[in-house]
């Protein structure tokens, strides 16, 4: 962790760039950066946000309170520079997330 935040390791973050590029073209280098700024459960929260999970029907896909979840899609939508839900679902669309198993 750096400053609070989570890393991924050089090779990591390449792959899941590689990835995103290779899925959808509209994924811009800084939107894919962003992204690969995510924790894995954040990411999770993100796929499952734009699958049009509730706050309630993540936390129930996930086992874990509501409250959690609230305070993980806080974080997605400030690592990706998102003012809403709306915004950062369409980016997990672009990149593919929303059909990530």
């Amino acid at each position: 962790m750096h400053a609070g935040r989570s890393t991924l390791a050089p090779p990591v973050a390449r792959q899941l760039v590689d990835r995103l590029g290779a899925r959808r073209s509209d994924v811009t280098p800084a939107e894919a950066d962003r992204l690969t700024s995510l924790s894995p459960r954040e990411r999770e929260v993100l796929r499952l946000l734009a699958r049009g999970l509730s706050n309630a029907g993540i936390a129930a896909e996930l086992g874990t309170t509501e409250g959690t979840v609230k305070g993980h899609v806080s974080a997605v939508l400030d690592k990706l520079g998102a003012e809403s839900r709306v915004q950062a679902a369409r980016l997990a669309y672009r990149a593919g997330l929303d059909d990530d198993p």
